[in-house]
């Protein structure tokens, strides 16, 4: 109803004794950005205009002003920002539109807005980044004089700033602290954030956390909300890899974690915990999980020497140029198609023994469907070729060869595609089968996972882009230490969803993470159909008979909103937007629900 928000506002606060301190400690090259009121604009114009060599105003323009019971007068919707800077100075501009010196945002609001100790004038993290963003570069020192609860310098270390604050009220002191410490931990575990997960001292409503922390706590003894750094196991359709900036600042305090549907392992090998307990219905995941685990010999040779064929396949290209003169020939008129196809078979032919050798070791064993294969791919291949290049323009020499060398890789991944789906290998070799999973997981289209009737892997081979990927990197990963230990900690099941939690043991200080299949038409899942009486079932158990706290990511649909909109049950939302969409079946843009029973 008035300007007394605070008991600063009491105070006859003058300008004029602070320009001098803020020119004397700010670089050359810095900028100086002061909220003020309209009635202090002028003031502060008068005292620091002389000491820059340019001054000007920034309007903040809040979309959610607070409201007018009378219309008698304008809301108060706008704040202003007088700014000062010399001629060597910051500014990281892009583009014209950026320039305007129009700011506009909603006022703090849940769940960014803290509750304990509340602040009447906290000032939203996005307003501060972008302010940060185009007057400083990283590494900078932001300075805030008055920080409040610490908004600036979380904004500042997100954006790889060095931060500097001072606050005289204790309690304010404490929450900035706390907030700016959790933030320093998420950078150090390279953990992405926005800001939802750098408020992480946020509201009772959803992301209140005090509860679960208390006043000076020790932050590394706390099991969750950290973060681990480890990557996921294995890419996986679905992982919730990005959404962690939403996950850990909203996860609870708690011993055991627990996941019914672990999938890559996002979530599991991004959280800490003293104990783990990990399940899926995918016997070829769980496979996977326990060779690493168990650090299974036969497992990591047969990885070994697919990632050894996949180098050989390289090779192989680079000693085949005579293939681009082919195509070129073929691509003059020079030769018709069926010639092209006679000597793609002879080129075969006298080169079968180079062509075997491309698989290494144990592997070569196997070898058999490989010399049709690279017939088959290198002929379709340039086939597609020339109808793209009728369709468009010719393509430039470096893409010729990268056309090429991906029919020679996909005839390599074909291969392997057919070994995976050969029953015999699955059964009589868990370790060469796990060994397939794990590559074609890394090599097929966009890592989709996809059977036809016949129950065979059908997804193609990824393309161009996978021609440079390496499984060298992932598998030196298995052999971490690191992440050897949180295995070491972890206890692997292949259950149905209800089996594995109803015999979990499950108390209050256990905490269960859900990423269960999406409610959709197409919603087979490990070669299992997910559907929606699994769907009520999994609602009845979480609902009605689970003592832990628990935690739900998924899709939203008005079938799963109903399932979980009931008394004590919180739901959020968030946008995501799929990278690819199969046969038309996702859509590109959809809704998320974030789901808890706390």
């Amino acid at each position: 109803m008035n300007n007394d928000v605070a008991q600063w506002d009491w105070i006859d606060f003058n300008p004029e004794e602070w320009a001098d301190e803020f020119v004397r400690i700010l670089k050359p090259t810095g900028n100086l950005f002061i909220f003020t009121s309209y009635n202090q604009l002028g003031r502060w114009y008068n005292c620091l205009d002389h000491k820059f060599d340019t001054s000007n105003f920034m309007i903040w323009h809040k979309t959610n002003p607070a409201p007018k019971i009378f219309k008698a007068g304008f809301l108060n919707s706008c704040e202003m920002i007088f700014t000062c800077w010399n001629k060597k100075h910051t500014w990281n501009f892009i583009s014209q539109k950026e320039m305007h010196n129009f700011i506009e945002s909603p006022i703090c609001m849940r769940p960014e807005r803290l509750s304990n100790p509340k602040h009447p004038a906290q000032k939203p993290i996005a307003i501060l980044k972008k302010m940060i963003e185009i007057a400083s570069n990283e590494g900078d020192i932001i300075f805030d004089p008055f920080m409040g609860v610490g908004s600036t310098g979380v904004a500042a270390l997100s954006l790889g700033r060095k931060f500097i604050g001072v606050e005289k009220e204790q309690n304010y002191f404490d929450a900035a602290k706390q907030r700016i410490e959790r933030m320093v931990a998420m950078k150090e575990k390279n953990i992405d954030v926005d800001y939802v997960s750098e408020d992480m001292h946020c509201s009772q409503s959803f992301f209140e956390l005090d509860s679960f922390f208390g006043k000076g706590s020790d932050m590394s003894n706390l099991c969750g909300q950290i973060g681990t750094g480890l990557q996921p196991i294995i890419k996986w359709a679905g992982g919730k890899e990005k959404e962690l900036k939403y996950i850990l600042p909203n996860l609870p305090r708690f011993t055991r974690y627990y996941e019914p549907f672990v999938g890559g392992g996002s979530v599991f090998t991004a959280v800490e915990a003293r104990e783990y307990y990990i399940n899926d219905l995918s016997t070829e995941l769980i496979a996977l999980y326990r060779d690493i685990a168990n650090s299974n010999q036969h497992f990591f040779e047969y990885a070994d020497e697919m990632e050894k064929t996949w180098y050989n396949a390289k090779m192989f290209f680079e000693s085949s140029q005579c293939l681009i003169d082919y195509y070129r020939n073929f691509r003059n008129l020079e030769i018709s198609l069926k010639e092209l196809k006679e000597l793609l078979r002879q080129f075969c032919i006298d080169n079968e023994q180079n062509i075997n050798n491309i698989f290494s070791g144990k592997l070569n064993t196997y070898v058999q469907p490989l010399l049709e294969e690279m017939e088959s791919n290198l002929m379709r291949k340039m086939s597609r070729m020339r109808v793209l290049e009728e369709k468009k323009h010719i393509l430039p020499d470096e893409d010729l060869g990268d056309n090429i060398q991906t029919a020679i890789k996909s005839a390599v991944y074909m291969t392997f595609r057919k070994m995976y789906n050969d029953e015999r290998i699955s059964q009589d070799n868990p370790e060469l089968h796990c060994a397939l999973f794990f590559f074609i997981r890394n090599y097929s289209y966009s890592g989709m996972f996809r059977y036809n009737d016949k129950g065979e892997f059908n997804v193609p081979y990824g393309g161009i882009g996978y021609n440079a990927k390496s499984m060298k990197k992932k598998l030196e990963y298995y052999h971490s230490k690191t992440l050897l230990e949180h295995l070491s900690n972890t206890q692997i099941f292949n259950l149905d969803f209800e089996d594995f939690m109803q015999n979990a043991g499950l108390n209050e200080d256990d905490f269960i993470f859900l990423d269960p299949p999406y409610d959709s038409e197409f919603s087979t899942y490990a070669k299992n159909e997910f559907t929606r009486e699994d769907q009520k079932r999994l609602a009845t158990f979480l609902l009605h008979h689970c003592p832990a706290k628990w935690m739900m990511i998924i899709k939203n649909t008005d079938f799963i909103y109903q399932l979980y909109n009931k008394e004590g049950i919180n739901i959020r939302t968030f946008d995501k937007e799929y990278l690819v969409s199969f046969m038309n079946r996702n859509d590109k843009k959809v809704t998320h629900l974030l789901i808890t029973n706390y």
